[in-house]
């Protein structure tokens, strides 16, 4: 059974005047559906900024992190680590009639929050259901033997459960996209990590470093490209 949560529509109406919210990579639009099984309920449409609207890869990239992600959230409800479901916004890349532009199209989500970043920040509450949040970010890590860590989660929580959006997976590799931080960012974010309610003693964790690579912040931390050292700086060349 996979936990996911879809469009079910082919159409909306997007209220392209404001910016609904901006996050760290993308702007998003609130709209309404306009037809199908969703029609006359919200939604949102994302858009990446810095001018990535036409180019593909940054689309196709995000999907993917979204099935690795759906993956790990099915193997967490099948382990029953909790009682309550986690849905998994699934986005579909639409066209912009108006303009163009390729934009993710997904449901609303209501009361908003973020349970934690790619860093290793969470709020320290000690509310159960945020520790569930903290355990399914663990629970990655151990699942896939220290392979890949789930985390940059948010999203909404309902009287029974959650529904997430945009999350981040780090890997070793450091293959899953400019927020996938590698080892530097799995090692920063356990540890500032603290087990809870939820936490099984016997996942595994990385070695404990004894300082973080990165500095801990609610948003969310994307890699910079390295420096070409052989090449002269932009700001010898004219504008």
């Amino acid at each position: 059974m996979s936990f996911s949560r879809t469009n079910n529509s082919t159409k909306v109406a997007i209220d392209a005047n404001k910016i609904f919210a901006s996050g760290t990579f993308k702007n998003v639009w609130q709209g309404d559906y306009t037809d199908g099984a969703r029609k006359g309920e919200l939604c949102v449409a994302k858009a990446f900024k810095s001018g990535s609207v036409f180019q593909s890869h940054y689309f196709e990239e995000e999907l993917e992190i979204i099935r690795h992600s759906q993956a790990i959230i099915d193997a967490f409800a099948a382990a029953g680590v909790i009682r309550v479901r986690i849905l998994l916004n699934i986005p579909e890349v639409w066209v912009y009639d108006e303009t163009g532009e390729n934009i993710l199209v997904e449901p609303m989500i209501e009361n908003f929050e973020k349970f934690n970043s790619n860093t290793g920040w969470a709020p320290r509450t000690g509310d159960a259901w945020s520790e569930a949040m903290q355990a399914l970010s663990h629970f990655s890590y151990h699942d896939s033997n220290q392979t890949f860590l789930l985390c940059d989660l948010q999203g909404g929580s309902y009287r029974d459960g959650y529904i997430l959006t945009d999350p981040v997976v780090m890997s070793q590799t450091k293959t899953c996209g400019p927020t996938d931080l590698g080892p530097d960012g799995i090692n920063s974010f356990f540890h500032r990590h603290r087990c809870g309610r939820f936490c099984n003693r016997k996942w595994l964790k990385p070695a404990m470093v004894k300082q973080a690579r990165y500095a801990a912040r609610r948003g969310t931390t994307m890699t910079l490209l390295p420096t070409r050292q052989s090449r002269m700086p932009l700001t010898s060349v004219r504008e």
